[in-house]
């Protein structure tokens, strides 16, 4: 029997298939070339960026000692050891500084969006060589030889993954890019972290004893919410409902264990850790063998300025988007490579900025795998998007239920103790009723809200409701 010849002529309405394989070998042969070109020239650029970007280290240190001092002028000034004239001298000459920073960050993300720049133009190259030999298989796929066909399909498999390679490096460049942004923003708002006691906008006063308080009363009611079985866990990417009774992967970190012993500063004062609890699903690839793979995460944690309790003693600054975004971003970024479904309740026991607010509760916000829910720690509100179903049957998990009985007495004691002072100490409020921090804590406020008085922080007493 006569060996088949690689290649043969079709004088019928096909054409001369002889010559269509020819240049789909030598479409191929390109290709090849080009994907050499693209893989060498994109490992040389991204060399050459990675030299650039050894000021990185640099400039973040630079930066770091820039905060520093902004946290010292501030924790100078809450201390009355600046006057609020001094304290407007030390910004302005701190305003160079700041902006010097934030040049060399910008020249960063200029660097980072040319090395983007440049892996788009090659995808698009690799898309138009990618349509020209698809175009040439498909067209005469039935009449070509088997091996010209394994040639052309090949070649088309090592173009994707070249731009799936492409496309990672791209997603990492991204990323970093995303960091830089935060730190520009952080940047951006510092003076006001001064400004702010300046103008005395503070929205309230937290000891760092009632913070730490607060913290474990919140993670005390979630872990009991989740030990309450049978748990119902909802996963929309599986678009079921797991029942627990039992959970195989839950732990704490930090001080997230109600049992662990008071967090201490370097004055032995009692401060609030950003602990939390966390609760898992995960399936493995086979029954009982097999890598172990996420499917839903339940997570509360509180977020708190730690430097300030441990400077000050107390904290007065709502949680900004800026740093939401920074505590947000590896939580993402983590969720999305696992491609699992995570949920997060966050409090705080300063409350969170309106724009904080107005951006969890909007359609700014949507990600396939994160979900959030924010608290507030000592008015015990929820913050969510009511229009996403997804987090809806786990708002109760996060919620922070009060004693409305208890609140109201409290309320009466205050009222009734405050008609025959000009103010009412906090500490001494609770040697005096014994009753939960943050019981008295939300009796004051919602009597602040009331018009009944108003809340001050006093150096050396604390906390007081004055008239």
């Amino acid at each position: 029997m006569a060996k088949e010849p690689l290649f043969f002529k079709d004088d019928g309405a096909m054409g001369d298939v002889f010559e269509v394989a020819k240049k789909i070998i030598e479409q191929t042969r390109l290709s090849r070339d080009e994907r050499s070109r693209v893989a060498t020239i994109t490992e040389e650029r991204l060399k050459q960026l990675t030299g650039k970007f050894i000021e990185y280290d640099t400039i973040n240190a630079q930066n770091n000692e820039y905060r520093i001092r902004i946290h010292q002028l501030r924790v100078k000034l809450l201390k009355g050891e600046l006057t609020p004239e001094e304290a407007k001298k030390a910004l302005d000459a701190l305003a160079a500084e700041r902006e010097e920073l934030q040049k060399k960050y910008a020249g960063l993300v200029g660097l980072l969006d040319g090395q983007m720049k440049n892996i788009d133009t090659e995808v698009e190259t690799l898309n138009a060589r990618e349509a020209d030999l698809t175009r040439q298989r498909d067209q005469y796929h039935s009449a070509l030889h088997m091996e010209v066909k394994w040639l052309a399909e090949g070649e088309l498999k090592e173009i994707a993954g070249l731009k799936e390679s492409l496309k990672k490096k791209r997603d990492s460049l991204v990323e970093e890019k995303t960091l830089i942004f935060n730190k520009k923003a952080e940047l951006a708002e510092s003076f006001s972290l001064v400004e702010d006691v300046i103008g005395q906008k503070r929205s309230r006063y937290v000891s760092a004893e009632n913070a730490r308080t607060s913290e474990l009363d919140f993670l005390a009611r979630f872990d009991m919410k989740m030990n309450a079985f049978p748990v119902k866990i909802f996963s929309p990417h599986e678009s079921k409902t797991y029942t627990v009774t039992d959970w195989k992967d839950h732990y704490h970190y930090d001080a997230g264990q109600a049992a662990a012993a008071p967090v201490k500063d370097a004055a032995d004062t009692v401060i609030p850790a950003n602990a939390g609890s966390v609760y898992a699903i995960e399936h493995k690839d086979l029954a009982y063998l097999g890598k172990s793979h996420r499917k839903v995460v339940a997570e509360a944690f509180s977020y708190c300025n730690i430097s300030d309790y441990a400077d000050l003693g107390f904290d007065t600054r709502a949680v900004t988007l800026t740093t939401l975004m920074g505590v947000l971003h590896p939580i993402i970024q983590e969720a999305e490579a696992g491609d699992y479904y995570h949920v997060l309740g966050i409090a705080s026991p300063t409350g969170w900025a309106d724009d904080v607010i107005a951006w969890v509760t909007g359609a700014a916000y949507a990600s396939r795998n994160v979900a959030i829910c924010l608290i507030d720690s000592v008015l015990g509100q929820v913050y969510y998007n009511k229009n996403d179903n997804r987090i809806l049957s786990y708002i109760d998990y996060f919620r922070h239920e009060f004693d409305r009985e208890r609140v109201d007495t409290i309320k009466t004691v205050i009222r009734a103790d405050f008609e025959s002072v000009e103010y009412l100490e906090f500490e001494k409020m609770f040697e005096k009723t014994k009753e939960e921090r943050f019981i008295i804590q939300l009796a004051f406020y919602e009597l602040e809200r009331e018009k009944v008085g108003r809340i001050k922080f006093v150096e050396g007493v604390g906390m007081v409701f004055m008239r």
